[in-house]
Formats: C-alpha cells, sequence, structure tokens
C-alpha cells in the first residue's frame, strides 16, 4: 500500500513516524474493544489494540469505576461467560478489595486486563495513543469531516466518505512525539464516540427518529436530539436550538474522620501561639 508523503509528514510538530502492519486493528480499550482484540487474537490474527487511557477497560477501570454487571449480576443462577468471565475471575484472584454495588474497582483490575492483554499472542498493545487521523484508500489522510445537520429534528451526518475502503489509522503517542501509522485489512471501532467511523465518512445519526419516518407506532411522536433521557444527561447542542441529553455523571465518595485531624490542630496551636512548625518562636 503506497502511503503520500503528506499522510506521514506533521508541519507544527516534528514528530517520529513508525509505520505498522496488521490484520486487525481496534481501536478503543474498553471492554468492547479489549475483548475484540484478544478474540481476534486468540483465532490467528496479527491485531492491534490501541487506546488514548494509560490502562484499559474503559469506564469499568480505576479511573471511572463502573464496575462490569451484566444481566447475572443478581442472577443466583446465571453468570457472564467467555473473555468477561475470564478476567473477572483472575482479578478476583488477586484482588482482596471487597466488592461493593459500585466503586470497589481499583488499580488490580487494569493490571489483570493489561496483563491479559500484554501475553496474548498475535496481539500487540499500544496505550496513550490517541486516534488522530485516518487514511483512505487514496492515500489521502482525513483529519476532519463535514459537521452533522438537524434537518430531521435530531443530529445527522450522512456518509461523506471519498473512497470505499481505509487502509490506515494514524495515532499520536502522548508525550512520546511518536505518531503511529497501523495498517490493517480490517478495523473495529470502539472508540465510544465512533470516533473512526466518522472520519472515515461513514453515517451516523445521534437521537431519536419521529414515528412517521419509518412508519415505527412505538417511536416519539417528534424526532428527539439524543435517544437517552435523564435529568442528568445533558449536553448543549446549539444546531437544534438547545440543550440535547447525551452525557451522565458519575460521582464516587468515601468516609472521613470526624473534624480536621490531630496534626492539623497542632500545627494550628503553635501558629497561634507564635511558634513555627519547628517549635521556634517568631514574632507576630
Amino acid at each position: 500500500m503506497a502511503i503520500r508523503a503528506p499522510a506521514l509528514a506533521n508541519p507544527y510538530f516534528p514528530l517520529k513516524n513508525i509505520t505498522q502492519n496488521f490484520d486487525i486493528v481496534v481501536c478503543g480499550g474498553g471492554l468492547a474493544g479489549f475483548c475484540a482484540a484478544v478474540a481476534a487474537a486468540r483465532q490467528g490474527a496479527k491485531t492491534c489494540l490501541v487506546q488514548d487511557r494509560p490502562v484499559l477497560g474503559g469506564n469499568s477501570s480505576s479511573e471511572v469505576r463502573v464496575t462490569p454487571h451484566g444481566a447475572a449480576a443478581f442472577h443466583a443462577y446465571a453468570r457472564e461467560t467467555g473473555i468477561i468471565s475470564e478476567v473477572l475471575i483472575e482479578e478476583r484472584a488477586r484482588n482482596h478489595e471487597t466488592i461493593f454495588e459500585n466503586g470497589w474497582t481499583n488499580s488490580v483490575w487494569d493490571l489483570t486486563l493489561y496483563d491479559v492483554a500484554r501475553t496474548t499472542p498475535n496481539l500487540t498493545l499500544h496505550v496513550n495513543t490517541t486516534i488522530v487521523a485516518v487514511i483512505d484508500g487514496n492515500g489521502d489522510r482525513i483529519t476532519e469531516t463535514p459537521p452533522a445537520g438537524a434537518g430531521f429534528g435530531y443530529l445527522h451526518r450522512p456518509a461523506c466518505a471519498r473512497s470505499r475502503t481505509l487502509t490506515a489509522v494514524v495515532g499520536r503517542v502522548a508525550n512520546a512525539e511518536v505518531e503511529l501509522v497501523l495498517v490493517g485489512k480490517y478495523f473495529i471501532d470502539c472508540t465510544g464516540d465512533g470516533l473512526v467511523a466518522d472520519l472515515a465518512g461513514c453515517e451516523w445519526r445521534m437521537g431519536s427518529e419521529g414515528s412517521e419516518e419509518f412508519g415505527e407506532p412505538h417511536a416519539p411522536a417528534h424526532p428527539f436530539p439524543c435517544a437517552r433521557h435523564g435529568p442528568t444527561d445533558t449536553v448543549f447542542a446549539p444546531e437544534l436550538g438547545g440543550a440535547a441529553r447525551g452525557r451522565g455523571l458519575f460521582l464516587r465518595a468515601g468516609a472521613k474522620a470526624k473534624g480536621p485531624p490531630r496534626w492539623l490542630l497542632v500545627a494550628r496551636n503553635r501558629r497561634a501561639m507564635g511558634h513555627d512548625s519547628r517549635g521556634r518562636g517568631h514574632p507576630t
């Protein structure tokens, strides 16, 4: 495959360029991307997993701590199977933290996922790597696409691809001054926001269509900007004349001791008596 020189060059920052070839490139290291990459590698495909964070797991990682539950979480006679079951069992064997309803995840879960990805044959892992562009079948580097419109009452972007094929994705490694060109036969977009599909020019929608558009009797009577409904899931969408829903808020709090710690009280008393932290007097 021939990639044109502008696809590899960065006119603003002279980054080191590295090109790697794979059968499958999975973009996004959440649970979906992690399972897809491990499954593909186990089937013999030369696979690359790209994650823009330092840890795997996405929302289930220690950065966010939304634990993977699934349909079997509260069922006495059912459980998750497959790769998810493997890593959950391995994590419990390593981790001694008590499981609560939510928020129990710590760095042991991150390390479990990382170890599986690193030790799986045929799988190459790149963390701290953000996808910044794609390269189409014509060898052109694409960094942005036309925005979506709101003609249907929700966000809609029609297909705008200049080529029917995608040959590579470009990832930038944070703090390393390295740009990776990952050439692949197949690409799996697990970025959460459909970043690769958007750059590739695929059609996408965000919202709920009205019942008249496709003759759906159970659809909303009128189109809605985003399919998720909730009082906290709100983002601003000026294209739709106001707010559209699509983001959540997750809070985690821990128990704290009552009152200030003893060392702070001692420090305050010393300052009140005209002494510094070493007990030496000073004018007030």
